[in-house]
């Protein structure tokens, strides 16, 4: 009997095309939980813009200006994007300190309006791609809607997604989720979810990702014999990058 093994090129074709399947929807995802941010933002009084956020040292209105990755790019240009990089060693922290700073007192119309209407991926979120922007956007969202008291139910293939990506090496790249969630069953009782292996620490699915990213105030919403391993982990000061 012969058997009839497909081309390598046309495996690679394949390959290529579930990839960018994957990514669409993923984009998909993304653009749904941007305007959902957008709605949320929209029915803040100005009092709710200014206060704290679960993001130390940052208001709700300096998280809002964090999520829009793509607009230093677009204002100052490749060039002086990368001058400006440069003078803070490229270091993430410091970049999106500078970010903040200079966004301290943008209107908040302004604000608003950078989340409407249809969008498209520009150059920093593509180099971040789509997983990692869903990252991003459903925890600072929660960032600012757990400070302010504002409780939602995440879809369940976003926080399912932002899970995922944040238990990888990639997605834990300055959140340090990994390290906190080493040596550690996580359980999500709300959606068919878990990872690791270890003292098990079970709770809603948000919640379980709130604390892996570094939250404090998600630990509340928390249970199980591995709890103290992680709120330990939580609760210790990180190092600036």
């Amino acid at each position: 009997m012969t058997v009839v093994r497909p081309r390598a090129q046309n495996y690679t074709v394949y390959k290529t095309v579930a990839a960018e399947s994957r990514d669409s929807h993923a984009w998909d995802m993304y653009v749904a939980e941007r305007a959902d941010i957008h709605a949320f933002l929209a029915s803040l009084t100005p009092a709710q813009w200014n206060e704290p956020s679960l993001c130390e040292g940052w208001r709700v209105r300096d998280v809002a200006v964090h999520l829009l990755v793509d607009e230093p790019l677009e204002q100052l240009g490749v060039v002086r994007s990368f001058v400006k990089a440069a003078t803070f060693k490229f270091s993430v922290h410091r970049i999106n300190q500078w970010w903040i700073t200079r966004n301290r007192e943008r209107p908040v119309p302004e604000i608003v309006a950078a989340f409407d209407g249809p969008w498209r991926p520009g150059k920093i979120s593509k180099m971040l791609g789509p997983v990692t922007a869903i990252r991003a956007a459903v925890i600072h969202h929660q960032d600012m809607r757990r400070a302010l008291g504002i409780p939602r139910v995440v879809p369940e293939e976003r926080v399912r997604a932002a899970l995922d990506v944040v238990l990888t090496p990639r997605g834990s790249t300055n959140l340090g989720s990994c390290q906190r969630a080493a040596g550690l069953l996580l359980h999500a009782d709300d959606i068919d979810w878990s990872w690791g292996s270890g003292p098990e620490v079970t709770g809603p699915a948000e919640a379980v990702l709130m604390a892996v990213a570094g939250r404090p105030a998600a630990l509340a919403d928390l249970s199980g014999e591995g709890l103290p391993v992680l709120a330990g982990r939580v609760t210790q000061p990180r190092a600036a990058g």
